[in-house]
């Protein structure tokens, strides 16, 4: 019956990968119900149904009234959008469904993450949280500091850096007038080091670390991923951070008894070797970040996480996973360079014609509302056997990639 076969896939701004997403559940013999904000959602046709639901405004039981008056009856909720996680779980919750952990509210807010690394001996790095206008910005005692919406910040949205209590109090206005007022923000300690990610799966508690990734090039003015990002990690400091970074999120994991998701953890280490949590996103890394998954490990994490919140037992996954050769495999982004519509670019297919180029994605149309967030339109997967040919080939696609916004 169908009603014993419906999932709910979330989506806000059309994110979510919901074609992706309905496309995998219809082949498991799934209905997937859209539920997103937008009522001519672009989405809505790849879906069996449509549930509109205001975000910003709605309660639980406005949501849940919708799903019934639908005919929906939920069996599963997927969602792939940071903001959406306070939904995800309170919906699963409400159901009885997995993903309604209590452990798992913890990873709502960064200040919570921060609060409960803290508590557990994890990071001892210097933070403060409260709403963009009200913050105390007494509380904060060392700069450069990091400050950043508490929750909704994918794709450095909003985020900022403050060299003095000058700065803070400018970046916090900025915010404010940005977000509003009463958005919660959270401002901690710059970490100055190399950027680095970890994607894997937590399995009754405990971490899985299946994608690691040093950011060579990444944007420390905007605080945006930038130039090539490069698997296996190269350098032994990252190497080594990776590990203890890995140990510490999975020692947190363990404690909030989390299970059946999908982490993306970023870190950064400093020159002294020491490292330090950026921040943890409950779901898969995005861009081109399934794909090299799949490349170096033969995991596909779309997929597990999918098949996670359908509640499916995967231990043997992380066991099975390919430990790589001697390939070096790189993701190179290209962003916007300004607000407006992509009217013209390189095809993907062109890209590849170069020696070492083995995928790529080009986003047509791609829109640019603000140059507040990462707007990142395209990107190549390159693979070497080390890392000056990777380098090189990065300069052979830089030189041969063109684009125009109008």
């Amino acid at each position: 019956m169908a009603e014993e076969r419906d999932v709910l896939i979330y989506s806000k701004r059309f994110e979510g990968g919901v074609r992706l997403v309905s496309r995998m559940l219809s082949d498991m013999g799934r209905r997937p119900v859209l539920v997103s904000d937008e009522p001519e959602d672009v989405n809505r046709t790849h879906c069996a149904v449509h549930v509109v639901v205001d975000w910003e405004t709605a309660s639980l039981e406005e949501l849940v009234a919708a799903v019934g008056a639908a005919g929906v009856v939920p069996t599963a909720v997927v969602n792939f959008v940071d903001s959406l996680i306070s939904w995800q779980v309170r919906t699963a919750r409400h159901y009885g469904l997995t993903g309604g952990e209590h452990g798992r509210e913890v990873l709502l807010s960064k200040a919570r993450v921060r609060a409960a690394m803290a508590d557990r001996g994890l990071s001892s790095l210097a933070f403060a949280a409260g709403t963009a206008a009200s913050l105390d910005t007494d509380a904060v005692t060392s700069y450069p500091v990091i400050v950043k919406p508490d929750q909704d910040s994918g794709g450095s949205r909003l985020v900022r850096r403050a060299k003095d209590a000058a700065e803070l109090v400018c970046c916090l206005k900025e915010l404010a007038a940005a977000a509003g007022p009463e958005t919660d923000v959270i401002v901690e300690e710059y970490i100055d080091g190399i950027e680095f990610s970890v994607d894997g799966p937590v399995l009754d508690g405990r971490f899985h670390p299946l994608f690691e990734v040093e950011k060579t090039e990444h944007d420390d003015r905007r605080h945006h991923d930038a130039g090539l990002l490069i698997s296996p990690p190269v350098s032994a400091q990252v190497r080594s951070a990776v590990g203890e970074l890995s140990e510490r999120v999975g020692a947190l994991c363990a404690s909030l008894g989390l299970g059946g998701s999908w982490l993306h953890v970023e870190g950064r280490t400093r020159e002294d070797g020491t490292c330090e949590l950026v921040e943890i996103n409950p779901r898969p890394g995005g861009r081109m970040y399934r794909s090299a998954t799949q490349r170096a490990c033969g995991v596909d994490s779309i997929d597990m996480s999918v098949r996670m919140a359908l509640g499916e037992r995967l231990d043997d996954v992380p066991a099975e996973a390919a430990t790589g050769g001697t390939e070096l495999l790189a993701m190179l982004p290209f962003e916007a360079d300004r607000v407006g519509t992509l009217a013209s670019a390189t095809s993907v297919e062109e890209l590849k014609r170069i020696p070492g180029v083995v995928d790529g994605y080009l986003f047509e149309n791609f829109r640019v509302m603000t140059m507040d967030r990462e707007n990142f339109f395209a990107e190549a997967m390159i693979v070497a056997d080390s890392v000056a040919e990777l380098y090189k080939t990065a300069e052979q696609v830089r030189s041969v990639f063109t684009f125009t916004f109008e």
